[in-house]
């Protein structure tokens, strides 16, 4: 049995493994790993990672260790790094079928560590952090080695740390690829500074733009279902935090489709235009890059974007239909079939609007604000299209119960503001240059004037 697998299953031990075998080299795996690699790794990393010239945020890491305690700076906490990890090394023991470590649950435990060299891990001798009020939890030398080397996979942000976990090995690696690649680069300009920094002190847009970063490599396919948890920790002595970031599969798998094709640019846009930022004072993305981003936000806590695909205010779409469907599809799930009908619907009532060559129709439904306005909203476009001569109906009762309004255990969840929102988008599509030849962009949602007196009166009343 080899010393090491993929995906072990502890966060750390992970990181610590993918960082080993990103540091001997691109096509090195887990089963490969010999003591005599882990020797080597020791030998290369410990003297980058002493903090007075090198690592100089590990006192979030591994306080009290011989790296960061003030006790040690008269010897040479590089050798006792070196010694530490020997130790370890000398009573590693290859995987077995069960075990009671922590870390891989494959081994016995043999030795008992805390906070200083395991993060997050109880504090010192106080036994009421630990199962069954033992002095420490329990490791094998294995995982406990692989941890010490866990921060080559890290990254610095806003004083606390981002480690990425995920059901695939290809994108743990993928991700530890860009750590050490900056590791090596610092150690290339003997400039070092310690656990990757791209400048995030918001670790929900870092855990974004770490998913930005990944799906560059070849081997991130589009058809594997894979999540990502970002674990945002600090181990400091003063007050050890965590928080978890989870990105479900279909959006992963949405981002990796967008940023590797056509829909690039305009998804960038929409991201853009939903940081909470004044853009009078934006210089550069530096000053904006930390702050909320509402679309990040509402995707990872499963909350519908939509509303950020229309710019209402000049009645204008974000991106196009193929990529606003391309997120239905992926992330809400929704069926083809329904998004063709919508479409279908949403080009039927911009032609309506265009022959009739005015804008109430759409100004009406822009402020339709419950199911019932919205409903004799399009009773009206009906009533239009028949007084136009339309050759078909704007759509069959199965079509209406089934695509654009299906039906609900709750007639308040009944989805008619999406509906809505699509053929908005649909129309604003179709229409914008027409609108804006017309002089009909200048929406102002506060502004009733443009609904005449019938229609107002009319969408007052909801059908019983």
């Amino acid at each position: 049995m080899p010393i090491y697998e993929k995906l072990m299953g502890n966060p750390f031990v992970d990181a610590g493994v993918c960082g080993i075998c990103e540091w001997l080299g691109r096509n090195v795996q887990p089963e490969q790993i010999t003591p005599t690699d882990l020797e080597q790794v020791v030998d290369d990393i410990a003297p980058m990672m002493q903090t007075d010239a090198g690592w100089r945020n590990l006192h979030g890491v591994f306080p009290n260790s011989v790296l960061t305690n003030a006790a040690y700076r008269k010897q040479d906490q590089v050798e006792l790094l070196k010694k530490e990890c020997r130790m370890y090394l000398d009573r590693i023991v290859e995987l077995e079928q069960t075990g009671d470590c922590m870390g891989c649950g494959r081994r016995e435990a043999n030795t008992w560590l805390s906070r200083t060299n395991i993060p997050l891990t109880g504090s010192g001798k106080l036994r009421n952090f630990y199962p069954t009020f033992a002095e420490g939890a329990g490791y094998c030398s294995a995982c406990a080695f692989a941890i010490q080397l866990s921060p080559l996979a890290f990254v610095a942000t806003g004083g606390k740390f981002l480690t990425l976990h995920s059901n695939s090995w290809k994108a743990l690696r993928s991700w530890t690829r860009v750590c050490v690649g900056d590791i090596r680069q610092q150690e290339l300009q003997q400039d070092m500074t310690g656990c990757y920094n791209p400048g995030y002190a918001n670790p929900r847009n870092g855990l974004f733009y770490m998913a930005r970063e990944m799906v560059q490599f070849q081997e991130m396919r589009t058809d594997e279902n894979i999540t990502m948890q970002v674990y945002c920790f600090t181990n400091y002595n003063q007050g050890p935090e965590l928080e978890i970031y989870y990105m479900p599969a279909p959006v992963f798998k949405f981002l990796r489709i967008v940023y590797q094709s056509e829909f690039k640019t305009a998804w960038q846009g929409i991201v853009q235009s939903t940081y909470v930022v004044n853009w009078a004072k934006v210089k550069s993305e530096e000053d904006y890059k930390n702050r909320a981003n509402l679309v990040y936000e509402f995707l990872l806590e499963d909350r519908s974007i939509l509303r950020f695909f229309l710019y209402r205010s000049s009645r204008k779409n974000r991106g196009s239909w193929e990529l606003l469907s391309l997120y239905l599809k992926e992330v809400k799930t929704m069926e083809q079939i329904q998004l063709d009908k919508i479409k279908q619907v949403g080009d039927l009532i911009a032609e309506c609007i265009r022959k009739s060559g005015r804008d109430r129709r759409l100004t009406q439904l822009e402020r339709a604000n419950s199911y019932g306005e919205c409903r004799n909203i399009l009773r009206y476009v009906i009533r239009d299209r028949i007084q136009q001569g339309a050759p078909e109906p704007l759509f069959s009762i199965d079509d209406y119960m089934e695509h654009l309004f299906p039906a609900s255990d709750s007639f308040a969840a009944t989805p008619w503001r999406e509906t809505r929102d699509l053929l908005l988008f649909r129309i604003y599509e179709q229409l914008h240059n027409w609108l804006k030849e017309q002089g009909f962009v200048d929406f102002d949602e506060d502004n009733t004037s443009g609904v005449d007196d019938t229609s107002e009166n009319e969408l007052n009343q909801e059908d019983s």
